[in-house]
Protein backbone atom coordinates (compact mmCIF):
# COMPACT_ATOMS: atom_id res chain seq x y z
CA UNK A 1 0.00 0.00 0.00
CA UNK A 2 1.31 3.42 -0.97
CA UNK A 3 0.94 6.24 1.55
CA UNK A 4 0.04 9.88 0.84
CA UNK A 5 0.42 12.30 3.75
CA UNK A 6 -1.27 15.67 4.11
CA UNK A 7 -0.93 17.96 7.10
CA UNK A 8 -0.35 21.60 7.88
CA UNK A 9 3.07 22.94 8.76
CA UNK A 10 4.25 21.87 12.22
CA UNK A 11 1.93 18.87 12.54
CA UNK A 12 4.63 16.20 12.44
CA UNK A 13 4.50 15.21 8.76
CA UNK A 14 8.28 14.78 8.48
CA UNK A 15 8.55 12.71 11.64
CA UNK A 16 5.60 10.50 10.72
CA UNK A 17 6.92 9.81 7.22
CA UNK A 18 10.35 9.00 8.65
CA UNK A 19 8.78 6.46 11.02
CA UNK A 20 6.74 4.88 8.21
CA UNK A 21 9.78 4.58 5.96
CA UNK A 22 11.93 3.24 8.76
CA UNK A 23 9.44 0.61 9.88
CA UNK A 24 7.79 -0.64 6.70
CA UNK A 25 8.32 -1.14 3.00
CA UNK A 26 5.45 1.10 2.00
CA UNK A 27 6.18 3.81 -0.53
CA UNK A 28 5.51 7.28 0.89
CA UNK A 29 4.42 9.31 -2.11
CA UNK A 30 6.24 12.56 -2.98
CA UNK A 31 5.14 15.74 -1.22
CA UNK A 32 8.05 18.21 -1.21
CA UNK A 33 10.00 19.90 -3.98
CA UNK A 34 13.07 17.64 -3.88
CA UNK A 35 10.81 14.59 -4.30
CA UNK A 36 8.55 15.82 -7.11
CA UNK A 37 11.30 17.58 -9.09
CA UNK A 38 14.97 17.14 -8.13
CA UNK A 39 15.91 19.37 -11.06
CA UNK A 40 13.68 22.19 -9.82
CA UNK A 41 15.26 21.81 -6.39
CA UNK A 42 18.73 22.17 -7.91
CA UNK A 43 17.62 25.22 -9.89
CA UNK A 44 16.17 26.76 -6.74
CA UNK A 45 19.43 26.22 -4.87
CA UNK A 46 21.26 28.11 -7.62
CA UNK A 47 18.75 30.95 -7.53
CA UNK A 48 19.02 31.18 -3.75
CA UNK A 49 22.78 31.54 -4.01
CA UNK A 50 22.14 34.37 -6.46
CA UNK A 51 19.96 36.14 -3.91
CA UNK A 52 16.43 35.39 -5.08
CA UNK A 53 13.73 37.06 -2.95
CA UNK A 54 11.54 35.09 -0.56
CA UNK A 55 8.51 35.60 -2.80
CA UNK A 56 10.52 34.60 -5.86
CA UNK A 57 11.62 31.42 -4.10
CA UNK A 58 8.05 30.51 -3.21
CA UNK A 59 6.85 31.20 -6.75
CA UNK A 60 9.46 28.82 -8.15
CA UNK A 61 8.28 26.09 -5.78
CA UNK A 62 4.65 26.84 -6.67
CA UNK A 63 5.45 26.35 -10.34
CA UNK A 64 6.87 22.88 -9.69
CA UNK A 65 3.63 21.73 -8.05
CA UNK A 66 1.19 23.48 -10.37
CA UNK A 67 -1.03 21.05 -12.27
CA UNK A 68 0.32 17.92 -10.64
CA UNK A 69 -2.12 15.16 -9.64
CA UNK A 70 -3.12 14.77 -6.02
CA UNK A 71 -0.58 12.01 -5.34
CA UNK A 72 2.25 14.44 -6.20
CA UNK A 73 0.88 17.48 -4.41
CA UNK A 74 2.50 19.48 -1.61
CA UNK A 75 1.94 17.85 1.78
CA UNK A 76 0.74 21.17 3.28
CA UNK A 77 -1.79 21.90 0.53
CA UNK A 78 -5.50 22.31 1.01
CA UNK A 79 -6.85 19.07 -0.42
CA UNK A 80 -9.43 20.29 -2.94
CA UNK A 81 -8.23 17.83 -5.58
CA UNK A 82 -9.76 15.44 -8.07
CA UNK A 83 -9.51 11.80 -6.97
CA UNK A 84 -10.80 10.23 -10.19
CA UNK A 85 -7.44 8.61 -10.95
CA UNK A 86 -6.72 7.46 -7.37
CA UNK A 87 -6.96 3.70 -6.79
CA UNK A 88 -7.45 1.70 -3.62
CA UNK A 89 -3.74 0.87 -3.48
CA UNK A 90 -3.22 4.24 -1.77
CA UNK A 91 -3.95 5.03 1.87
CA UNK A 92 -4.18 8.70 2.88
CA UNK A 93 -2.94 10.02 6.21
CA UNK A 94 -3.93 13.39 7.64
CA UNK A 95 -1.91 14.90 10.49
CA UNK A 96 -3.61 17.38 12.82
CA UNK A 97 -2.68 19.25 16.00
CA UNK A 98 -4.37 21.19 18.79
CA UNK A 99 -5.08 24.60 17.19
CA UNK A 100 -3.49 26.67 19.95
CA UNK A 101 -0.44 24.42 20.14
CA UNK A 102 -0.25 24.61 16.34
CA UNK A 103 -0.36 28.42 16.47
CA UNK A 104 2.62 28.41 18.84
CA UNK A 105 4.43 26.01 16.52
CA UNK A 106 3.84 28.28 13.53
CA UNK A 107 4.93 31.31 15.56
CA UNK A 108 8.17 29.55 16.40
CA UNK A 109 8.71 28.13 12.90
CA UNK A 110 6.77 30.28 10.41
CA UNK A 111 7.59 28.28 7.30
CA UNK A 112 6.81 30.11 4.03
CA UNK A 113 6.03 33.42 5.74
CA UNK A 114 6.15 36.15 3.10
CA UNK A 115 6.11 39.21 5.39
CA UNK A 116 7.89 40.24 8.56
CA UNK A 117 6.81 38.20 11.58
CA UNK A 118 5.18 40.13 14.45
CA UNK A 119 7.22 40.08 17.65
CA UNK A 120 4.52 38.77 19.97
CA UNK A 121 2.32 35.68 19.78
CA UNK A 122 -0.82 37.79 20.23
CA UNK A 123 0.08 40.05 17.32
CA UNK A 124 1.05 37.00 15.27
CA UNK A 125 -2.41 35.51 15.84
CA UNK A 126 -3.94 38.71 14.41
CA UNK A 127 -1.67 39.10 11.41
CA UNK A 128 -2.65 38.57 7.78
CA UNK A 129 -0.83 35.46 6.60
CA UNK A 130 -0.27 35.56 2.84
CA UNK A 131 -0.75 32.18 1.18
CA UNK A 132 1.49 30.68 -1.48
CA UNK A 133 0.03 29.28 -4.67
CA UNK A 134 0.48 25.64 -3.65
CA UNK A 135 -1.59 26.24 -0.51
CA UNK A 136 -4.46 25.68 -2.96
CA UNK A 137 -6.81 28.08 -1.17
CA UNK A 138 -9.18 30.69 -2.65
CA UNK A 139 -8.15 33.62 -0.45
CA UNK A 140 -4.83 35.45 -0.58
CA UNK A 141 -4.65 36.15 3.16
CA UNK A 142 -5.93 34.51 6.35
CA UNK A 143 -5.39 34.97 10.03
CA UNK A 144 -3.18 32.02 11.05
CA UNK A 145 -5.95 30.07 12.80
CA UNK A 146 -8.32 30.81 9.92
CA UNK A 147 -5.68 29.32 7.61
CA UNK A 148 -5.52 26.19 9.73
CA UNK A 149 -9.31 25.89 9.86
CA UNK A 150 -9.43 26.24 6.06
CA UNK A 151 -6.96 23.38 5.68
CA UNK A 152 -9.00 21.17 8.02
CA UNK A 153 -12.17 21.88 6.05
CA UNK A 154 -10.34 20.83 2.89
CA UNK A 155 -9.36 17.55 4.57
CA UNK A 156 -13.03 16.89 5.30
CA UNK A 157 -13.84 17.57 1.67
CA UNK A 158 -11.23 15.03 0.53
CA UNK A 159 -12.34 12.48 3.14
CA UNK A 160 -15.88 12.65 1.71
CA UNK A 161 -14.51 11.99 -1.78
CA UNK A 162 -12.40 9.08 -0.52
CA UNK A 163 -15.36 7.60 1.33
CA UNK A 164 -17.38 7.75 -1.88
CA UNK A 165 -14.65 5.81 -3.74
CA UNK A 166 -13.99 3.35 -0.91
CA UNK A 167 -10.42 4.57 -0.42
CA UNK A 168 -9.04 4.44 3.10
CA UNK A 169 -7.56 7.18 5.25
CA UNK A 170 -6.33 7.68 8.81
CA UNK A 171 -6.15 10.81 10.96
CA UNK A 172 -3.11 10.99 13.23
CA UNK A 173 -3.09 13.55 16.02
CA UNK A 174 0.31 15.17 16.51
CA UNK A 175 -0.05 14.83 20.29
CA UNK A 176 -0.78 11.11 20.04
CA UNK A 177 2.18 10.55 17.75
CA UNK A 178 4.77 12.37 19.86
CA UNK A 179 3.60 10.78 23.12
CA UNK A 180 3.37 7.22 21.76
CA UNK A 181 4.97 6.66 18.36
CA UNK A 182 4.51 2.90 18.52
CA UNK A 183 0.76 3.17 19.05
CA UNK A 184 0.44 5.62 16.17
CA UNK A 185 2.43 3.24 13.98
CA UNK A 186 0.27 0.29 15.02
CA UNK A 187 -2.79 2.29 13.99
CA UNK A 188 -1.31 2.58 10.50
CA UNK A 189 0.19 -0.92 10.35
CA UNK A 190 -2.82 -2.60 8.67
CA UNK A 191 -2.35 -0.26 5.72
CA UNK A 192 1.43 -0.66 5.37
CA UNK A 193 3.53 -3.07 3.34
CA UNK A 194 5.62 -5.37 5.53
CA UNK A 195 5.32 -3.39 8.77
CA UNK A 196 8.23 -4.14 11.07
CA UNK A 197 7.68 -6.35 14.08
CA UNK A 198 10.57 -4.59 15.81
CA UNK A 199 9.45 -0.98 15.95
CA UNK A 200 12.21 1.62 15.78
CA UNK A 201 11.25 4.86 17.44
CA UNK A 202 12.37 8.19 16.04
CA UNK A 203 14.43 9.37 18.99
CA UNK A 204 15.60 12.74 17.67
CA UNK A 205 13.59 15.59 16.24
CA UNK A 206 13.72 15.95 12.45
CA UNK A 207 13.98 19.73 12.99
CA UNK A 208 15.83 20.17 16.31
CA UNK A 209 18.48 17.55 17.07
CA UNK A 210 18.78 18.72 20.67
CA UNK A 211 15.24 17.53 21.44
CA UNK A 212 14.51 13.83 21.84
CA UNK A 213 11.36 11.74 22.07
CA UNK A 214 11.29 11.97 25.88
CA UNK A 215 11.25 15.77 25.65
CA UNK A 216 8.27 15.73 23.28
CA UNK A 217 6.34 13.18 25.33
CA UNK A 218 6.55 15.40 28.39
CA UNK A 219 6.06 18.67 26.51
CA UNK A 220 2.81 17.65 24.84
CA UNK A 221 1.37 15.13 27.29
CA UNK A 222 1.56 17.80 30.00
CA UNK A 223 0.84 20.75 27.69
CA UNK A 224 3.99 22.54 28.79
CA UNK A 225 3.51 24.89 25.85
CA UNK A 226 0.70 26.61 27.77
CA UNK A 227 3.15 27.54 30.52
CA UNK A 228 5.85 28.70 28.12
CA UNK A 229 3.42 30.87 26.18
CA UNK A 230 0.83 32.18 28.69
CA UNK A 231 -0.40 34.66 26.10
CA UNK A 232 -2.03 31.74 24.29
CA UNK A 233 -4.88 31.95 26.81
CA UNK A 234 -5.87 35.28 25.25
CA UNK A 235 -6.16 33.82 21.75
CA UNK A 236 -9.64 32.90 20.58
CA UNK A 237 -10.47 30.43 17.87
CA UNK A 238 -12.27 31.65 14.73
CA UNK A 239 -16.05 31.91 14.96
CA UNK A 240 -16.36 28.97 12.58
CA UNK A 241 -13.99 26.94 14.76
CA UNK A 242 -16.34 23.96 15.01
CA UNK A 243 -14.11 22.30 12.43
CA UNK A 244 -11.54 21.86 15.21
CA UNK A 245 -14.12 20.00 17.30
CA UNK A 246 -14.74 17.58 14.42
CA UNK A 247 -11.07 16.59 14.67
CA UNK A 248 -11.28 16.10 18.43
CA UNK A 249 -10.22 19.52 19.68
CA UNK A 250 -12.93 21.22 21.72
CA UNK A 251 -13.37 24.94 20.97
CA UNK A 252 -12.08 27.25 23.68
CA UNK A 253 -9.61 24.74 25.11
Amino acid sequence: MKIKVFGERNTGTNALMTVIRGNSKSVVLPSVLAEVSPQARQNLAIMMRMGISTKGKEQLIDAAFKGRPILEQWKHAATYFDVATVNDDVHFVFTVRHPLSWLIGLFQKPYHLLVEKPASLIDFAKMDWETVGRDNLPKKTYKPLELYAAKLRSYRDLMDKLDHKGIGYTVIKFEDFVTDQMQAFQTLSPHLDAPSGMFRELTRSTKEASKDSAFYRNYYANEVWRDEFPGINKVRLPEDGDIFKSFGYAPGT
